[in-house]
């Protein structure tokens, strides 16, 4: 049997993070994550990709996970260019070790759900239910 949680439901019709375990795998999925804490997007784009680290974990922690359970990551980053990657990567090496790398794909956009936002990553865990 497939058993699902919805974790943090947001007003505007969304869920930040959805579990699903069967089998004794559970795997968790968790919406697009943004630079936005404290209730304001953060100022430059470091601070951003920081932030939205930051808020990554929050979410993997909420569903009972860590951020060594991430297998896959996306991110989605308005005018991608090399200094905005490196800028990711940084962020990005505070939580993960070298051993410890999420397959990831990196999508530059045009724009993203508010103008302030320049980057939003999701994820996807898997840990045992």
């Amino acid at each position: 049997m497939l058993n699902k949680e919805f974790i943090n439901p947001h007003p505007f019709g969304f869920t930040n993070t959805v579990s699903c375990d069967s089998n004794g795998v559970k795997t968790i999925y968790i919406s697009g994550q943004v630079g936005f804490a404290d209730g304001k997007v953060a100022e430059t784009f470091e601070e951003q990709a920081m932030v939205t680290y930051d808020n990554l974990v929050k979410e993997l922690k909420a569903a009972g996970a860590d951020i060594e359970d991430v297998v896959k990551i996306n991110t989605f980053v308005v005018d991608l260019n090399r200094d905005k990657s490196k800028a990711i990567r940084v962020a990005k090496d505070k939580y993960f070790t070298q051993e410890n790398q999420p397959a990831s794909t990196m999508i530059g956009v045009s724009a993203l759900v508010m103008e302030e936002l320049l980057l939003e990553i999701e994820a996807i865990a898997v840990i045992e239910a």
